[in-house]
């Protein structure tokens, strides 16, 4: 066995991925369906809501409908258990949604809430096999659970309404050197 080289990128896009497919699952991406009225959302994996976070400017970018999934920084690796080489790193995974209104956002982020937290129909579960973006493929000995999931409403001067959901990927696997 080798170590998942760029891992983060694959969990960042493996997440993604997840949250991607169960808002589409939902709705959230067809215009004749979308919950209440909304918006379609469109997602964005390449900025993060700081990116649009300069004092008195209102970024082109961000429109109603904006999803922006990130990963925060990592964190060094845990062993699980005594000498049996399974190591955990915790991610901070950030979905930050942007609505015409806070219904709205409310309402997406919950969904995307509920996601991680294994609530819907389409992936009963907290946890998800990491996926090798450049083999679409699951990656032995690799998975990802979800905790330390929360629902937050940001201060902001936006003319939108912006929610995020925050959570912990604990990404397991075997660490190689041991």
């Amino acid at each position: 066995m080798t170590f998942l080289r760029h891992s983060s990128r694959h969990v960042h896009h493996t997440v993604a991925d997840h949250v991607e497919a169960g808002l589409a699952a939902l709705s959230w991406t067809n215009a004749a369906t979308t919950p209440f009225g909304s918006p379609v959302v469109t997602f964005d994996r390449t900025r993060s809501a700081a990116d649009f976070l300069v004092p008195g400017v209102t970024p082109s970018g961000l429109k109603a409908g904006l999803v922006c999934i990130t990963l925060g920084n990592e964190f060094q690796p845990d062993p699980e258990e005594m000498g049996s080489g399974l190591h955990v790193v915790e991610l901070p995974i950030f979905v930050d949604v942007f609505m015409d209104v806070d219904a709205h956002a409310q309402t997406l982020a919950e969904d995307a809430r509920d996601i991680f937290l294994g609530r819907q129909a389409f992936w009963p579960k907290r946890f998800i096999p990491v996926v090798n973006q450049a083999t679409s493929t699951a990656v032995p000995g690799w998975s990802i659970e979800f905790d330390d999931v929360e629902r937050d409403r940001p201060e902001h001067s936006f003319a939108l309404a912006w929610q995020v959901v925050k959570a912990t990927a604990m990404v397991r696997y075997q660490e190689v050197n041991e």
